[in-house]
């Protein structure tokens, strides 16, 4: 089952219809001048396909025409789809219509009302085209997802507008947006039939099989980790109870029997007495330390003073009682006075008389008397001074007793309420941890469960084996390059008669040459791009209608002569004025085009759309619109709405 496209057409907002006809099979051409819509054709193709977003470029189209509509073939039946065209500067409309019948025709007038979704648009050509359910495969340790294979990737291998035909760093439809080169790496093994649907289904079982074998196997752990943990904790909270008298002491027993001893502890904990707030009297016994340190101060600062005094009243006397001594030695000496000295004899110092020694005497004996009666004095009260120290020292020494009394039984008090505030925590987390310990994980799976579940995964990775598949894939791959070696002796390209082949990891056509391998990007010249782009086209298409794939029986080539007969060298679509060569490359391209098309008729539909209008006749034939004067838009549209 295959899709081809019958007609292409626009509706002006008159409720008119304008078409270009596509011949079923075979090469079919339109002809043209720049700003006809030729290339605004492969993105109304793509829009009645399901594309979200309308491409069609701002312009004349854009602005008198109010739908889309595409009437395709799928052998049994026809399809017509038409899409609501959104008023600029919107991308998207959400209207569709849908019909389908055994002898279908483009309806002339805009006489339906929307009838499905957007969405739906890719459900039914997927299943149109043959598409069947199936899943890419993800290498082991790469983290994008899976997708399904549907006909937007389909039409990825149908469709080569101008700026795709000839450049030479993508190849294949869309390649330059994000994330699709990997997409269309990851569908086009399935396109190409090297992931049959039998392999898919089983690859799909693989999946869920291996998907049930990681939930046992979670299961398993999950199970053996929560055990474990649950264990752990349950030892920890033990010995907790144990730390605080709780529980008695020794080795943890069993989960079981650790979880009913912390069950059976009693919950009730002791509310500690309150003592007598010893605050004050610690501070009045302070206050009374206070006075008695400075009593005690003022007591030794007087004892000082006495002790001072006696020591200096000592001296004295001890002094006093030398020079009495010498004095008294007058009484040795005659009662006359004595005129020369002693010792010398000299007249001429003066020389105390013996009243004036007397008197002297009198008077140190007068002092010494008075000393010798304050001493006693002086004795006795520093003994009282001793005895008041001794007193006010055993005073400090009964007081700090009593401070350090009240302080021991504050520490105490602390201490019992610091007791009874960790026995009180510990309660409190033996509390929350048996409510919260999570119940055990429902039955997991026995061994025999797991062992039968690795077998049958065993079993399908065996059906389902990835070295078959890239070896299938190989081998189609090769016989495509085989395909477009061959065709490439019709075109005069710069490789051409090397062995080519199409690189899928680098979605690229390679040239292999006695220099070593050279992919499309570094070949040179706009000739060879446009030329190994139609090749590999062609190639894969003939591969899809031989093995009948899944994928839309055209190719959409846009302005691919562009190369030799560009846009500003249009002259009404004669290229009998182009250099010989450029005018023989462009024979030879739409030659082999039209000969692969008429190879695989009826299976094949090539579409063109190009300025060049050659004379020969297989081109004339297959041309179905020249758009000069006028194109897909009506003339008296734009008219009628000025």
């Amino acid at each position: 089952m295959s899709l081809r496209i019958l007609e292409i057409g626009v509706y002006g907002h008159n409720g008119e219809m304008n078409s270009v006809k596509l011949n079923a099979s075979g090469l079919s051409i339109i002809t043209g001048a720049s700003k006809t819509g030729k290339s605004s054709l492969i993105d109304i193709i793509e829009y009645c396909f399901g594309r979200e977003q309308c491409h069609v470029s701002d312009g004349v189209i854009r602005q008198h025409v109010a739908w889309y509509g595409i009437l395709l073939d799928r052998g049994d039946s026809r399809i017509f789809l038409a899409r609501r065209n959104p008023k600029p500067p919107k991308t998207r409309d959400p209207d569709v219509y849908y019909a389908v019948g055994a002898d279908l025709a483009m309806p002339e007038r805009i006489d339906w009302n929307p009838n499905i979704g957007v969405s739906d648009i890719e459900a039914i050509l997927t299943s149109s085209v043959g598409i069947s359910e199936n899943v890419t495969t993800v290498p082991e340790g790469q983290t994008r997802n899976p997708i399904a294979a549907n006909i937007r990737h389909a039409l990825m291998f149908c469709i080569q507008d101008q700026d795709e035909i000839d450049s030479r760093k993508i190849l294949f439809h869309r390649q330059s947006e994000p994330f699709l080169p990997q997409t269309i790496k990851d569908v086009l093994p399935y396109f190409l039939g090297a992931i049959d649907e039998d392999s898919l289904r089983r690859k799909v079982q693989l999946d869920l099989e291996r998907k049930e074998l990681r939930k046992l196997l979670k299961l398993a752990g999950e199970r053996e980790q929560l055990a474990s943990l649950s264990a752990a904790r349950t030892e920890d909270m033990f010995r907790e109870a144990q730390s605080v008298g709780l529980l008695p002491p020794g080795q943890p027993p069993a989960q079981d029997l650790a979880l009913g001893g912390l069950r059976a502890i009693n919950p009730v904990v002791q509310e500690v007495p309150v003592p007598p707030d010893s605050t004050e009297p610690i501070a009045a016994l302070r206050r009374e330390r206070t006075g008695l340190r400075r009593d005690l101060a003022v007591l030794k600062e007087r004892l000082r003073q006495i002790r001072q005094v006696e020591d200096v009243a000592g001296g004295f006397a001890q002094e006093a009682e030398e020079q009495r001594a010498r004095l008294a030695s007058l009484g040795l000496v005659t009662k006359g006075d004595v005129e020369a000295c002693a010792l010398c004899g000299s007249t001429d110092v003066h020389i105390p008389s013996a009243a004036e020694m007397h008197k002297t005497l009198s008077g140190i004996e007068e002092q010494l008397s008075q000393v010798r009666r304050e001493v006693p004095r002086l004795q006795e009260a520093q003994g009282d001074l001793v005895e008041q120290q001794k007193m006010i020292e055993e005073a400090l020494k009964r007081n700090q007793d009593q401070i350090d009394t009240l302080a021991k039984q504050d520490d105490a008090f602390r201490s019992e309420r610091d007791s009874q505030l960790r026995l009180a925590r510990t309660m409190g987390r033996i509390a929350y941890f048996l409510e919260t310990l999570p119940p055990p994980p429902a039955a997991t799976a026995s061994t025999e469960e797991l062992d039968a579940a690795r077998k049958r995964v065993e079993a399908l990775e065996k059906l389902v084996d990835p070295e078959s598949t890239e070896q299938r894939l190989t081998s189609i791959l090769n016989l495509i390059g085989d395909f477009m070696t061959r065709d490439s002796e019709k075109l005069d390209l710069e490789h051409s008669g090397s062995r080519l082949r199409l690189d899928i990891k680098q979605l690229a056509v390679v040239a292999d040459t006695l220099d070593g391998p050279v992919p499309l990007f570094r070949m040179g010249s706009g000739e060879n791009w446009v030329g190994y782009h139609v090749l590999a086209h062609l190639a894969l298409h003939r591969w899809f209608r031989q093995k009948d794939r899944p994928v839309p029986g055209f190719i959409f080539f846009d302005q691919p002569s562009q190369a030799h007969y560009p846009a500003e060298q249009d002259r009404d679509g004669d290229v009998s004025g182009l250099p010989d060569a450029d005018r023989e490359a462009v024979f030879k391209l739409f030659k082999l085009m039209f000969d692969v098309a008429v190879e695989l008729a009826p299976s094949l539909q090539v579409i063109v759309t190009d300025h060049a209008d050659l004379r020969d006749s297989w081109f004339a034939d297959a041309v179905v619109a020249r758009w000069r004067g006028q194109g897909l838009v009506p003339q008296r549209w734009i008219d009628a709405r000025g």
